[in-house]
């Protein structure tokens, strides 16, 4: 039946154990499959590093949801009141003020789109350091405030190098119309 065994320091476990109260482990742990849980999941620290230079390259929370096709990786998404995803743009506050995120590949049910963590922008934002925001092009986010009379400003994340569009993605529940 299934077991548990520890093999040179490294724990190994059976298809099909089953913890019915606590496994606790001390160090890591590896998995080369899913793992799921059919109630709460706890741990104490996540883990997220600097994404690598490819777009659309992620870490953090994604979702499959949407059912929106020919969708540009690494662009800036705003999920509209159809259920679609939608470039955003802050030019329009029926495409910058709801539920943002990056899409992650073309398909949003198959690649996913990340709502919140690390991802690589198919475009520079600005520089190391800088406070993001949502800019009045579609699907791109800028170092600067939009500066028009009726622009959305609203905080996206901020910059994590100069030349390679990473950042960290966290959009602000608010926002500001420029007057």
């Amino acid at each position: 039946g299934p077991y548990i065994d520890e093999i040179g320091g490294n724990v190994a476990v059976s298809t099909g154990f089953k913890a019915t109260t606590e496994l606790i482990v001390g160090t890591n742990i590896t998995a080369s499959g899913n793992i799921s849980a059919s109630g709460d999941l706890e741990f104490r620290d996540r883990k997220l590093s600097k994404t690598s230079t490819t777009d659309a390259d992620h870490q953090g929370d994604v979702v499959f949801f949407g059912s929106t096709t020919s969708m540009d990786a690494g662009k800036i998404y705003h999920y509209n009141s159809s259920g679609n995803w939608e470039l955003s743009n802050a030019t329009d506050n029926t495409k910058s003020t709801g539920l943002l995120a990056v899409a992650l590949g073309a398909a949003s049910d198959t690649n996913g789109m990340l709502l919140k963590g690390m991802v690589t922008l198919d475009h520079d934002p600005g520089a190391v350091g800088d406070k993001l925001f949502l800019r009045a092009a579609d699907g791109l986010a800028l170092s600067s405030t939009p500066g028009s009379t009726g622009n959305v400003i609203r905080v996206i994340g901020y910059c994590l190098d100069a030349s390679n569009g990473q950042i960290y993605f966290n959009p602000s529940n608010d926002h500001i119309v420029h007057t």
